[in-house]
Parts: structure tokens; sequence; C-alpha cells
């Protein structure tokens, strides 16, 4: 709808999937700067699916699975942010080891680098 020259929507969706609670969960962290972000996705959809605006297309959204390369770097990442905050898992229901701090981050750095083998 149109209204003092500005286009005006209310927009509604569930909270059933993670995308939707994902989406959700960005929209309301954006607070009244939402625009300039649905305007750009939109665009950008549009841009990649030009059916759409002829009507004969219908939404798809495919959610891509990460590949190993990625999934491995996020691994990296999380344990070497873990090692570096001192912060260790919870160790209920696993044996914890008796060696030094120190001993177990350089034996968890040494089986990341291992992980290269099998890449």
């Amino acid at each position: 709808m149109i209204k003092d020259g500005k286009f005006r929507f209310t927009l509604q969706f569930g909270m059933n999937t993670d995308e939707e609670q994902k989406a959700g969960n960005l929209l309301e962290q954006l607070g009244k700067k939402k625009s300039p972000v649905v305007v750009a996705a939109l665009n950008e959809y549009m841009t990649n699916h030009p059916e759409i605006l002829s009507g004969r297309g219908d939404i798809r959204l495919h959610i891509a699975a990460p590949d190993q390369k990625h999934l491995e770097d996020m691994v990296r990442r999380l344990v070497t942010e873990l090692i570096g905050s001192g912060i260790l898992p919870d160790a209920k229901d696993h044996t914890v080891p008796t060696g030094s701090v120190n001993q177990v981050s350089h034996d968890i750095l040494d089986m990341l680098a291992d992980l290269d083998m099998f890449g």
C-alpha cells in the first residue's frame, strides 16, 4: 500500500523452521532499519529469478549444506576460540584428560592439523 509517498507493508510469518527463525531474529534485531535489507534482498532475488516478475514462477528456496572444507574451517575456528578463551566444554559424561591444559590444547591442535590428511 502506498501512503504518504511511501510503500507500507505488514509482514508476518511463522517460527516453524530454522530459516524463519533466523530471518525473524534478523528483522527483529534491525528494528526500524529493516527496509534497506528487505529492498536489497528482494532486488537480488528478482535479478536471480526474473520469472517471479511475470507471475509465472514459484518462490523456491534451496538451502545448501556446507561443504567439508567449510565444516572443517568452522570446527577449527570454534576449537581455537575455546582454547583461547580457556573455556572447556561441559565434561559431563566425558572423561577428563589428566594432562595440563597446555598439553591438551597442543594435542587438540595436532588433531586438527591431522584433519588435512583426510581432505
